[in-house]
């Protein structure tokens, strides 16, 4: 595996769609997280392995799912623009 992306979608019920709310990839070389309205390649201290970096990522991502849903809708709310 050379690259990958876990990403966590929530049902928008005010816009009627999907919308991504934080992922992890490697995109640009280097594992990071990007959270929708908040902020872009957060760095994060993932296993070297891409296999078991993945994993945390998925892990981590279900884990603060709440967290991460709570921070997206309250950026939203203030008016911060999605990328």
């Amino acid at each position: 595996m050379r690259s990958w992306a876990a990403q966590l979608e929530w049902w928008n019920p005010d816009e009627g769609r999907w919308v991504w709310v934080a992922r992890y990839d490697t995109a640009g070389g280097r594992a990071h997280r990007d959270r929708n309205r908040i902020a872009r390649h957060e760095p994060v201290d993932l296993p070297e392995d891409p296999g078991k970096a993945a994993k945390v990522a998925e892990v981590e991502l279900a884990r603060r799912a709440e967290e991460y849903i709570e921070a997206y809708r309250a950026a939203r709310a203030w008016g911060r623009e999605a990328w």
